[in-house]
């Protein structure tokens, strides 16, 4: 089994103050533009959600009966049978439960930050289940 917690924002304490802003500049820009507080509310939730990932910590789980990934109140888990795909990037990989790329890997797949954790372990133990 291998457990880490990934946090990108507190290492990365420039991108935190540069995503502050850009939601920041967005709801003034919708406040002045549509002259709605109501809009300007939806445009900062709307971005806050799309940089969660990014600003909150999130806890993975490897173990032999598959992948956890919890971050804030949500939980979310993928059996390996499920999975299909592996691609390792830089900084994270992406496990789909489809054979080839689709729009929907993203949403149904487990992207998984390695920042954190030891990258070679969890690349050895994700290709180890995937037969990558």
């Amino acid at each position: 089994m291998i457990t880490w917690t990934a946090h990108p924002a507190a290492r990365r304490p420039k991108d935190v103050m540069l995503a502050i802003f850009v939601t920041a500049l967005a709801a003034y820009a919708v406040l002045v533009g549509m002259q709605s507080v109501w809009l300007a509310v939806i445009a900062v939730v709307i971005l806050v959600i799309a940089i969660a990932p990014f600003m909150m910590r999130t806890h993975y789980t490897l173990d032999d009966d598959g992948i956890a990934e919890r971050r804030g109140f949500v939980m979310r888990r993928r059996q390996w049978t499920e999975l299909r795909r592996l691609e390792v990037g830089r900084a994270a990989a992406l496990v789909s439960p489809y054979a080839k790329a689709r729009w929907l890997d993203r949403y149904r797949g487990i992207t998984i930050y390695f920042d954190g954790g030891d990258r070679a372990a969890v690349i050895r133990e994700l290709e180890a289940h995937l037969g990558a």
